[in-house]
């Protein structure tokens, strides 16, 4: 057989022996207010081609909630970098997130970076509410690598304000923020995202 040969006969062989065997990535859910979960390796299912590793720290009222959360992922859906947002009422989150293709790279948590209170030019309609109050936009700018405005509920509480790509896409993986002086939520996320316009 022909070195060619041999090359595509190894290739379809590799192919075929990389079936069945899934990626493994930690799976873990860390909120410094709750209970640890146990961190584990695990076979993800075969759609899964990524493990992805994302660290929030949510800080609202003086107090900060640091969530970190591995899990099974996808090269299309995960989007890595730093994860930022604002609202003008006082929320902010600051994180990272990160994206890898190899068994158990997950295992690292993403330092979480200095969040850039430079303006940036850009603007957002901002507010933060609980339902049934309705929301009185106000206007605040864009900070650092901030270019997406957002609208996210987290069951009764609706947020307004800047975020990065990367929070945009990433913001309903943490399912957490904190809400008032006592606590956090943990519920399902719905996000809206569109690109900031200039002040």
């Amino acid at each position: 057989m022909t070195i060619p040969g041999t090359l595509f006969l190894f290739a379809i062989l590799f192919a075929i022996a990389r079936t069945g065997f899934p990626i493994q990535c930690e799976v873990s859910l860390r909120v410094t207010t709750r209970n640890q979960r146990s961190t584990s390796l695990r076979n993800c299912g075969p759609e899964f081609d990524t493990c992805q590793s994302l660290v929030i720290e949510a800080t609202r009222f003086g107090k900060t909630v640091r969530t970190v959360k591995k899990f099974c992922s996808t090269k299309a859906s995960c989007v890595p970098g730093a994860v930022f947002m604002h609202v003008e009422k006082g929320l902010k989150e600051t994180g990272h997130n990160l994206c890898c293709s190899t068994n158990g790279c997950n295992t690292v948590v993403p330092p979480v970076p200095v969040w850039n209170e430079t303006p940036n030019g850009l603007w957002c309609p901002s507010c933060s509410v609980q339902h049934p109050d309705k929301c009185e936009k106000e206007t605040t700018r864009c900070k650092g690598l901030e270019n997406q405005c957002f609208k996210r509920t987290i069951g009764n509480n609706v947020h307004m304000g800047c975020a990065t790509e990367a929070f945009c896409a990433n913001s309903a993986h943490a399912r957490i923020t904190i809400t008032n002086t006592q606590g956090v939520q943990m519920s399902r996320h719905e996000i809206e995202c569109s690109r900031a316009p200039q002040m």
